[in-house]
């Protein structure tokens, strides 16, 4: 064989090596646009960590979002819902929609700070120590616009999803980030309460981000309603909403758990810090399903997807044994947010449990995506269920161990994932079992 003929060979592996590399500049742009997100809050908890008070505020910061997680549920559905109505209902339909979502959201966060008889129940329900009650309510207040600003967002997203123009979300989540410190850091100095302070910078950012969308989504036409309505929104809002709430519940459920352990009050001060840190690792990986689906859909080979995802897996294992194993993670917990020292120790003590969230959030993923692109997209809210399903029966169990509340909450997270990891392998069949290549 001549040396021109050599050449021409494929070089063994160069074509996996390629598949690979052409998934990862698919995922990678999204994964920096969820990391700049997932720093949200931990810049948030690092400002309010250093205010007067910053401990209690912490601890009902974190209680504040796991309701605002929920109470949010029906304007996050609001973008696929208008992608899949606006040619059935038009854009100004949709948008009252919206607003209605919105409004409603605002109105339950507000009864349930004031209202004499929720004010006091609520947190009761909750199970939270009672010093931390009044910071609690103020948080809730203080998070009394974000859902109207959340639904206007989204409703926005939709629009410019539906007019393939994704550009400028990217811009408004940098928006978004810098509206947030700049507005944490303003309140910080002219006093507002450190209970207040988080969720009136987040409400702030959520409303800048929606101005920056607004703008550019004055370019878009309207759509006009059609003359006879494509069938009723309510419906397809309704589904797409109870997906949403299964995946947003857990955090609510966190909180319970904490609360009713051991340790509630210094486990409740470093939770939030904890989840800020588990979420730089886990947010990037939010659309490796659809990114997997589609390279799926575009390159048919399950081997590659899956060689990448234990590629991907290995290095999130990699940076998390390197955080926990190394002063990284006391100088993020105590030096970054400012967690007081009883909280921070008891949070560094517990903090190995949640190094196995990152891989397993990315062998979720895979699996996700194998769903997707093989046409058994249903398998997916059927894994959620699961997911809460396990959520609450060890939160129902861990708290009567004499674990803290922030083990008890780890151990419930990552129990839950790797029972709805377990539950959608099965589910999805032998699809999700490609084997990996030598």
């Amino acid at each position: 064989m001549t040396t021109a003929g050599r050449s021409s060979e494929p070089i063994p592996g160069e074509a996996d090596r390629t598949g690979i590399a052409s998934l990862a500049r698919s995922w990678l742009p999204t994964a920096l646009g969820s990391s700049m997100l997932a720093w949200e809050i931990p810049l948030v908890v690092a400002i309010v960590g250093r205010m007067p008070g910053g401990a209690s505020a912490m601890a009902a910061l974190g209680a504040g979002l796991s309701v605002l997680f929920v109470v949010n549920s029906p304007a996050l559905a609001l973008a696929p819902v208008v992608v899949t109505e606006l040619s059935n209902h038009g854009s100004r339909v949709l948008l009252r929609r919206a607003l209605a979502t919105g409004g409603l959201g605002c109105a339950l966060l507000v009864a349930l700070a004031l209202l004499p008889g929720l004010s006091a129940g609520f947190p009761t329900l909750l199970g939270l120590p009672a010093e931390l009650r009044a910071d609690f309510r103020t948080c809730l207040l203080s998070f009394a616009s974000a859902p109207l600003a959340v639904a206007v967002r989204r409703f926005l997203h939709g629009r410019l999803i539906d007019s393939d123009t994704t550009r400028p979300i990217a811009v408004a989540t940098v928006a978004r980030i810098g509206a947030t410190v700049i507005a944490g850091l303003g309140l910080w100095q002219a006093g507002v309460p450190a209970g207040a302070t988080g969720g009136l910078a987040l409400s702030v950012g959520a409303w800048a981000e929606s101005a920056c969308l607004a703008l550019f989504a004055r370019r878009l036409e309207p759509v006009p309603a059609p003359d006879v309505p494509g069938g009723r929104i309510l419906p397809q809002h309704a589904r797409i909403t109870s997906s949403v709430l299964l995946n947003m519940s857990p955090a609510l459920v966190t909180t319970i758990v904490i609360a009713r352990s051991e340790q509630a009050g210094d486990s409740l001060v470093v939770w939030p810090a904890l989840y800020g840190l588990v979420s730089l690792g886990t947010v990037p990986l939010s659309d490796l399903d659809s990114v997997g689906a589609a390279f799926l859909k575009r390159a048919g080979a399950p081997c590659l997807l899956m060689r990448f995802t234990v590629l991907l897996a290995g290095v999130l294992l990699a940076v998390s044994l390197l955080v926990v194993l190394t002063p990284l993670a006391h100088l993020y917990i105590a030096g970054f947010s400012n967690v007081p020292s009883g909280p921070a120790n008891l949070g560094l003590r517990w903090m190995a449990v949640l190094v196995a969230a990152p891989p397993l959030w990315a062998l979720r993923g895979r699996l996700r995506a194998v769903a997707i692109a093989g046409g058994t997209s249903r398998a997916l809210p059927r894994a959620a269920a699961v997911h809460l399903a396990a959520f609450l029966m060890f939160g129902l169990l861990l708290p009567l161990s004499s674990l803290p509340g922030v083990a008890d909450a780890e151990l419930a997270l990552v129990g839950a994932l790797t029972t709805e990891t377990l539950s959608l392998w099965a589910m999805i069949g032998r699809t999700a079992r490609a084997p990996l290549p030598v």
